[in-house]
């Protein structure tokens, strides 16, 4: 997967832009507050259709302007293909090679991209919600049926917990419900178990490659409300549940119940990590989440690195440096050349403002 153009219009602080990424790594500097970011952002609304900064589309619009324009040159595959999203007040158009899209499951995931970010390590301390929605987001990336068994779920458990909410609940209407989610709940699980083996098979020399301390080791573990993970193990435990949940008035175990928990040696990371190993364990989980991609899709993501250097020593910048560049493409924002990048082959883009410029390494060294 490799990003060959980015367009902007009317894109937070983007009047026009227009920018040619190379094929390797493309610095992005500046100084705070000028887009760097922004830039990072359009390309994660792209592949995921929704910012990781706000909720509402509607500020990611231009002051002033009734709509915002996010284009993409990519090329998957060996395919050229075209993505754009128009963002306006009554919601986004989504287009692809443009042809509009009616939903945005047709769209996601076209666009692989992997955001490093410092305020990811908050996912540790986090709800397991969260936790399970990054888990949710990275496998719907890649399949379509998790996807739309995720969407199934969710309708099914709506159902669910409002029968459940009645004063004589139907049983038989309740059985026949839990039925239908023990049948997708299975199906999800096996994909998550997926999931965690093959993080697990990078995770820890990914850390260890970041850290260089081999007394420390990182784990991921999924856990889940099941013992019996076959779809009549799941139904069974659900039915056992029924009498206490009609008390509840709620639907007390399931997959939307469940956690990814991260370990270092054996401990949760949240009791026993520092705020450098945590950031270190989260650079690792996000490498890892690119040979996931490569395990499912035979292409690297696009990694977007947003001001992470900056909480790195330089011993540490060097190594993740190395390992990023071995991927197919990689976006790094700074607010200066960090100095083991001087010399370096690579692109400098240069943002003030909302404007963005390619700078000349040849002049500056």
């Amino acid at each position: 997967m490799q990003i060959k153009e980015i367009r902007l219009r009317n894109f937070r602080n983007y009047a026009v832009c227009s920018v040619q990424l190379s094929s390797g790594v493309n610095l992005i500097t500046g100084n705070n507050a000028q887009g760097k970011t922004n830039l990072l952002e359009s390309l994660v609304y792209l592949s995921l259709t929704r910012s990781f900064r706000i909720h509402d589309d509607r500020k990611l619009i231009r002051k002033g302007y009734p709509f915002a324009d996010i284009r993409c040159i990519c090329e998957k595959n060996g395919k050229r293909r075209e993505l754009e999203a128009v963002i306006h007040p009554k919601g986004k158009t989504l287009l692809c090679d443009k042809v509009p899209l009616k939903k945005s499951s047709e769209f996601v995931g076209i666009l692989n991209v992997i955001l490093f970010s410092p305020d990811d390590i908050i996912l540790f301390q986090d709800s397991p919600y969260e936790r399970r929605k990054v888990m949710d987001q990275e496998i719907s990336k890649i399949s379509i049926k998790y996807l739309e068994a995720m969407s199934q779920y969710k309708k099914i458990l709506k159902q669910r917990n409002l029968v459940l909410k009645k004063n004589d609940p139907d049983r038989i209407y309740l059985e026949t419900l839990t039925k239908q989610m023990s049948v997708l709940e299975t199906k999800i699980i096996a994909q998550r178990i997926d999931f965690c083996k093959i993080i697990n098979a990078h995770l820890d020399a990914f850390y260890q490659k970041i850290a260089d301390d081999p007394s420390v080791h990182l784990t991921v573990a999924y856990k889940t409300c099941f013992k019996d993970m076959q779809e009549n193990g799941i139904y069974d435990y659900h039915l056992s549940l029924i009498d206490k949940e009609i008390n509840l008035k709620v639907t007390s175990v399931g997959i939307h119940r469940e956690d990814l928990c991260f370990f270092l040696n054996g401990q949760n990371i949240v009791e026993t990590a520092s705020q450098g190993q945590k950031r270190m364990a989260m650079l690792a989980f996000k490498l890892s989440l690119n040979e996931y991609i490569r395990n499912k899709t035979k292409e690297d993501a696009v990694l977007l690195l947003d001001d992470v250097l900056s909480e790195l020593d330089s011993d540490k910048q060097k190594r993740l440096l190395d390992l990023v560049s071995q991927s197919s493409q990689c976006l790094i924002t700074a607010t200066h050349i960090p100095s083991m990048m001087k010399n370096g082959r690579m692109k400098e883009f240069h943002v003030v403002n909302g404007t963005i410029r390619q700078e000349d390494l040849n002049e500056r060294n």
